[in-house]
């Protein structure tokens, strides 16, 4: 069981803040001022040819209204009519949920959390309201969550003798629990159908495959957590606080990106090659993660929520 990896990726994170100075020196002054405020256009210096896609973003300069900018390579992408400066947005681009909610990997049923549980959307007033916490995907679309203290699943690969229940609206479709921690938790995010981590009560981060806990590692104290992965799921972000804490991949082994302070969101491209990250106080970075590379831009724009589709 491994330990340092992933606390070595918690603390490069914390000690990032001091970095903040780089600012400056790194605005944006190529970015076209008479474009409109929805789409603008950027050519990072040396962006490799597969550096394309849409990045959304609150725009606290606008009530947080969703905007869009809109990067070489894909055509333009019209953002959601929405305006909440923390968002989650749809695989496609195309639905956008509050912050907080889980996307099914296909992006067909969202998981919204409510002060009693969470509902599970497929369109506005089509809820089921779920009682547990923490819901999650995994890469097959099986729904798991924590209830009486275990992660579970839904499965309708049932055996003799489990108790089975229907959902509405769902033809009948006969399902059964499935526990794949025996233990609560707080936070839970699915590299496979079989890895996932977890940010635990007891303020530590397990990683855990058929069973089997492969990286345990301490965490400061915190009163929330959360956990999110990268598109392809080869990478997790930390997050304590609102605060990014840490970057790593699937074996506990840290992902760094470049100090630029106090990281608040982060949204990888779908490449997986190029991250951006907005800070505590709005300013938003492009920035290679995991590679040392010391090409780090600052965007000509303030976000306070980010994704990249």
């Amino acid at each position: 069981m491994r330990t340092w990896l992933v606390l070595a990726a918690v603390l490069a994170v914390v000690a990032a803040a001091a970095a903040d100075a780089l600012r400056g020196s790194l605005r944006d002054r190529d970015m076209n001022a008479t474009a409109p405020a929805t789409e603008r256009r950027i050519v990072p210096p040396g962006a490799p040819s597969g550096f394309m896609g849409t990045v959304f973003y609150s725009d606290p300069a606008d009530g947080c209204r969703l905007q869009s900018l809109r990067l070489v390579g894909f055509t333009e992408a019209q953002p959601p009519n929405y305006s909440r400066c923390r968002f989650s947005l749809s695989p496609d681009g195309t639905k956008v949920a509050p912050g907080g909610a889980v996307w099914s990997p296909l992006g067909g049923v969202v998981a919204v959390p409510r002060r009693d549980g969470f509902g599970l959307e497929t369109a506005p007033r089509q809820t089921i309201v779920v009682r547990g916490r923490a819901p999650a995907f995994k890469p097959d679309g099986t729904l798991t969550q924590v209830r009486d203290d275990e992660l579970i699943g839904w499965s309708i690969d049932c055996r003799p003798g489990d108790r089975v229940f229907t959902l509405p609206g769902d033809n009948a479709t006969a399902r059964c629990v499935r526990i794949a921690y025996p233990h609560p938790v707080e936070a839970v995010a699915w590299f496979s159908n079989s890895r996932f981590a977890a940010v635990l009560p007891s303020r530590e981060l397990v990683i855990v495959d058929h069973d089997h806990v492969l990286v345990r590692a301490d965490l400061p104290r915190f009163r929330r957590a959360r956990l999110e992965l990268s598109p392809k799921r080869t990478f997790a972000a930390l997050w304590l606080d609102g605060e990014l804490a840490g970057t790593f991949d699937a074996g506990g082994g840290p992902a760094p990106i470049a100090p630029v302070g106090t990281v608040t969101s982060l949204a990888w491209a779908p490449s997986e090659r190029w991250v951006v990250a907005a800070t505590r106080d709005g300013a938003v970075f492009l920035l290679r993660p995991d590679t040392g590379d010391a090409r780090v831009r600052r965007l000509g724009i303030s976000a306070r929520d980010l994704a990249w589709r």
